[in-house]
């Protein structure tokens, strides 16, 4: 049932309805005076004329206020000039110079909102298209990196790989944020072989995390998990990603990374442990803002970036994420997928 908005009355209307009882109640004092052999008859007779006014007053200011309140609204929604001269001739020509000045305002911010809009819609068309075209030499340059391995020094293959690592996260990072923005996304969920998608990722970042001198620990348990695939390849890129970048360079580094089933949940996880700096206390409530990089020396080379879209993407997927974390003491992230 749709609910009624009653507008309230305006205060002139409050005042007009004080004065009337008053009157009335000043000549029910006369007619007391005057004639007090009929004073009951011209009591009961004042009283219903004056409750009967009231009555029709109110109605007749009650009904011209919904009409001004839906002109008003109308005019909000849709300031043209029709509806500005509607809402002049309800409110009178004392606003005439009032509602055309809020017209010209409004029509103005509608406008450059337009504008804004097209010229989003231009960059996030642009973005896309960029990305997309980006894969193509990224693509070549792996393939070259590749084929052509024998031909480098170590050293210098790892440099390679690891900025074309790098330089691929980013363009996967823009593509999960365009992603994320549009009004529908699109998942294709399924059952994921989660040892197969870790392995995946582990051989990616092979080069990555031995160029940073991080050992991988592993201790895999298929579990039955229904979700994206591409997602949480994506996810678990940005979870290592950002263990080895902030990672203790005083001791030896290492990434855990666990499956299994939590009772107390019901549900299965992907658990990343690292011996890396951690997180202050006071930083663990904010680690999941966009652009947030924390207190530490290594937040020059964040963006801030990789755990939004993480936590983004699992919103979206319902997949529960839990951190635990002690400053130098290292960092746990775990991802909680729902019993399918």
């Amino acid at each position: 049932m749709k609910k009624v908005s009653w507008p309230h009355l305006p205060q002139h209307a409050y005042h007009w309805m004080i004065l009337l009882c008053v009157n009335s109640a000043f000549f029910t004092f006369l007619a007391w005076v005057a004639y007090p052999e009929e004073f009951k008859a011209l009591v009961l007779a004042m009283f219903l004329i004056t409750l009967i006014t009231i009555v029709i007053g109110v109605a007749v200011t009650w009904k011209n206020q919904r009409n001004k309140q839906h002109i008003f609204y109308r005019f909000l929604k849709e300031p043209s000039a029709e509806r500005e001269d509607q809402l002049s001739q309800a409110l009178g020509n004392t606003y005439i110079e009032v509602v055309h000045a809020i017209a010209n305002e409004l029509r103005h911010l509608k406008d450059e909102a337009q504008e804004a809009k097209h010229q989003s819609l231009a960059y996030k068309t642009f973005i896309e298209s960029w990305v997309h075209e980006i894969k193509t030499p990224l693509s070549l340059l792996h393939l070259v990196l590749q084929n052509r391995k024998d031909e480098m020094s170590s050293l210098v293959y790892q440099r390679l790989d690891h900025a074309n690592i790098t330089i691929h996260d980013y363009v996967e990072r823009i593509l999960f944020f365009a992603k994320l923005q549009a009004v529908h996304v699109d998942y294709s969920l399924k059952k994921v072989v989660v040892s197969e998608c870790i392995e995946d990722v582990l051989l990616e970042l092979q080069s990555f995390l031995e160029e940073q001198h991080v050992v991988v620990h592993t201790e895999i348990k298929d579990i039955p998990v229904v979700s994206d695939e591409r997602a949480l390849h994506f996810m678990l890129i940005q979870l290592l990603v950002n263990a080895v970048k902030y990672r203790n360079v005083d001791s030896e580094s290492f990434i855990r990374i666990e499956t299994g089933f939590e009772s107390a949940k019901d549900s299965y996880y992907i658990k990343v442990t690292d011996n890396g700096l951690g997180v202050l206390q006071s930083d663990l409530p904010f680690i999941f803002d966009q652009g947030f990089t924390g207190d530490t020396h290594n937040q020059k080379q964040s963006t801030g970036m990789g755990l939004f879209l993480v936590k983004e993407l699992c919103d979206d997927l319902q997949i529960e994420i839990n951190v635990e974390s002690e400053f130098m003491r290292g960092f746990i992230i775990k991802l909680l997928f729902p019993k399918v």
